[in-house]
């Protein structure tokens, strides 16, 4: 776990620290203190000797810290609602008719961006707001003449301000920051212990991969500077990693050409078996570019002949990016006051527990993915891949191969939805569209035998089956339309997900999530009068959680003021959804024209999808959506 220190510059501030801490459990608190600026510096060297990862500190402090040691620093920034609430008090001693000047004063990282709150705040309350920004505490004292020089009548900040302020006769107003700050401060420190926790565990699982291979592996940078290298590695070069690290791959291996590397890094160019020279020893190199989101960020060498560490490395890294970015919902950052969502947040997290298949049932929106994925991260698996599948934008005839892949005599042509999901979790959405063979691989699967299209036998399978659906199961097993031991493989776990009408406890704090992170992304301040609260509590809301998230973000992006009524809420419920962009003429001729050319072409093939897909240059699947779209026949044979 990310050790962090929280280091206070007042003991208001370490007790209310103190207080709120065990509502992060991510964070593991190394030490809570009271420390004075001048002994900032020597604490933090003590604490970074003694392993610390992350400090949590304010102001004038924060930046020392910052410049003593290369540890991460999240700094405490008073909210806007506390300056909002300071603001507010210093208002009432002046009269409410007159338009007056105050100054805001602090170091230039204790504040959000002030710009909007000004041009908001200060004209409904007829204040000109005038921000101070330090970089030292030498600097206080001149900022709260300035203030005065600049006809401010009050100033808002620390003891300093405060005490020159009252020296000077100006109204004053201290700036502690509160539970609120705190609360932000730690949520931001509890991300990034987070991810300090997924850093590790990747570095120490990767290390001791590569130090257990018999290949020599090195990654270098895309300048070729090598990061970092491996025990087999240092042998073959002769070399120690304090030797070698941070030096050019080209200084190591002398027979290596630059040209070969650039290909690699500026084209993606992979080089396989080329033959080198590392310390008079003569070896087969293969080099890997390393790509993240589409650009190379350096590359992986592998030398010897053997597995293919470098590919392994690639997706190692991959699958930890994308596990840290798409499966982060636990069940430890879920809440909620309605008892039955309570009990069934308790089931899940038993259930989790126990190597089963779970069925999610409800309706569209209501949550199902954000359950699976707790249910994913509170298992044995929770270190494995989580791959999600969507059966309903797929064709009926595709979803086989999808899941359980193609078998060719050459080669298998790529790796299945399932293998992908090998020592992990399968996350498969509207398993009711499933084939009749395909639900009978899937029952296999579930008992742990993977019967893949190019095996006669199955093949042992380690991976738990999350599924989920919008209808009644059971009443598709008596239509004879879904297996029955597929049903009772998957119904034996099953949780019924709520609408959002059924759990209006959680409506508003479901609301005031959403609200926070739009006004965060679009830098507004937006909130809800009173009788828009009683509104969204009472509101059905038929499309659930979806419907609520894409609400609070054209709000968020549209609304004129940044106090919503219920009037606003109405406006933006009852807005259409999309408008004509071309007249019904040109909108018909185009269809017609496609419907056309797409009728030629199966006509010309009789109706044969492989060959009219490949005449067409696209896939069968592409062919069966545009075949839906132009509102053509499913029986092939009529062409």
């Amino acid at each position: 776990m990310a050790k962090a220190a929280v280091l206070m510059p007042y003991p208001e501030l370490k007790e209310t620290a103190e207080a709120l801490l065990p509502l992060y459990p991510r964070i593991t608190p190394m030490c809570v203190e009271y420390t004075e600026t001048d002994q900032i510096e020597e604490r933090v060297k003590q604490l970074a000797g003694h392993g610390c990862d992350l400090i949590v500190a304010r102001g004038l402090q924060a930046r020392v810290i910052r410049e003593a040691v290369e540890i991460p620093v999240i700094e405490m920034r008073a909210s806007t609602q506390e300056l909002e609430g300071l603001v507010l008090s210093l208002r009432r001693q002046f009269p409410d008719d007159e338009m007056i000047r105050l100054g805001i004063i602090g170091f230039f990282n204790m504040f959000h961006s002030m710009e909007l709150f000004n041009e908001t705040l200060g004209k409904a309350l007829k204040t000109d707001l005038r921000i101070y920004t330090a970089t030292d505490i030498a600097q206080y004292t001149r900022l709260v003449d300035q203030a005065r020089e600049d006809k401010c009548l009050g100033v808002i900040g620390g003891k300093t301000v405060c005490g020159r302020a009252r020296a000077l006769n100006l109204a004053c107003r201290f700036l502690s920051m509160g539970e609120e700050s705190m609360h932000e401060v730690l949520e931001a420190a509890s991300r990034v212990a987070y991810s300090i926790d997924l850093l590790k565990r990747s570095n120490a699982e990767m290390s001791v991969m590569l130090d257990n291979t018999f290949d020599a592996v090195v990654q270098t940078k895309t300048d070729g500077g090598i990061l970092r290298a491996n025990r087999t590695f240092y042998q073959l070069a002769g070399s120690k990693p304090e030797q070698t690290v941070g030096r050019t791959l080209e200084s190591v291996i002398g027979s290596l050409e630059e040209f070969d590397l650039q290909k690699a890094m500026q084209y993606g160019k992979q080089i396989d078996s080329m033959l080198v020279v590392v310390n008079h020893a003569t070896a087969l190199m293969n080099m890997s570019p390393v790509q993240v989101d589409g650009k190379i960020s350096g590359a992986v060498f592998t030398f010897q002949e053997g597995a293919r560490i470098s590919e392994m490395d690639v997706r190692l890294r991959q699958n930890a990016s994308k596990r840290s970015l798409t499966v982060q919902n636990t069940f430890e950052n879920q809440t909620s006051r309605n008892g039955d969502y309570q009990r069934l947040l308790e089931q899940a997290r038993k259930l989790s527990r126990h190597d089963v298949a779970v069925l999610l049932q409800g309706e569209p929106g209501t949550g199902k993915g954000i359950l699976a994925e707790c249910i994913h991260n509170g298992s044995l698996w929770r270190n494995g891949p989580f791959v999600v599948f969507d059966c309903s934008i797929w064709h009926p005839d595709d979803l086989d191969e999808k899941l359980f892949g193609r078998f060719s005599a050459k080669r298998d042509t790529e790796r299945s939805v399932v293998q992908q999901a090998m020592g992990g979790t399968l996350y498969l959405r509207h398993v009711e569209l499933l084939g009749t063979e395909t639900q009978y691989k899937l029952c296999c699967l579930i008992h742990g035998n993977y019967l893949h299209n190019a095996a006669e036998e199955g093949i042992p399978a380690k991976i738990r089956v999350i599924a989920s659906t919008e209808c009644d199961l059971y009443s598709r097993v008596k239509q004879k339309l879904f297996r029955s031991d597929l049903y009772y493989a998957l119904g034996t776990m099953c949780l019924h997900v709520p609408p959002l009408r059924q759990r209006q406890e959680d409506i508003l704090s479901l609301w005031q999530k959403a609200m926070t992170r739009y006004n965060a992304k679009y830098h507004r301040q937006m909130h809800l009068t009173d009788d828009a609260v009683d509104f969204l509590c009472m509101y059905g809301w038929p499309g659930n959680m979806d419907q609520m998230e894409n609400l609070c973000n054209r709000l968020t992006l549209l609304a004129a003021k940044r106090s919503v009524d219920a009037e606003t809420l109405r406006e933006h419920l009852d807005a259409p959804q999309s408008t004509e962009s071309f007249a019904d003429s040109d909108v018909k001729e185009y269809a017609n024209n496609a419907q056309t050319e797409l009728l030629e072409a199966l006509k010309r093939f009789h109706g044969t999808r492989d060959r009219t897909a490949a005449y067409l240059g696209i896939s069968k699947t592409t062919l069966w959506r545009r075949m839906k779209q132009c509102g053509i026949a499913r029986d092939l044979s009529t062409y």
